[in-house]
């Protein structure tokens, strides 16, 4: 009895140290390649006085500070 339960242990600390690996699956970058890139510069944001403010263009300008507030 003693060394079934040895036995049993040790396979399931195998099944577990197996199952805890790392993922070693390789994504292609085929699909990523063939997309457009994508500016992180390009996008509009909503001011809070109102109206928009387009970052690309105002980069242009001059240097611009992002704050992003969330009330809680």
């Amino acid at each position: 009895m003693r060394i079934s339960s040895k036995a049993l242990f040790i396979g399931i600390l195998a099944v577990i140290t197996v199952s805890c690996g790392a993922d070693t699956t390789i994504q292609t970058t085929d699909s990523v390649s063939q997309s457009q890139p994508i500016s992180t510069t390009d996008f509009n944001a909503t001011l809070v006085g109102g109206g928009e403010i387009n970052l690309q263009s105002e980069l242009q300008k001059s240097p611009v500070a992002l704050w992003f507030w969330a009330p809680g």
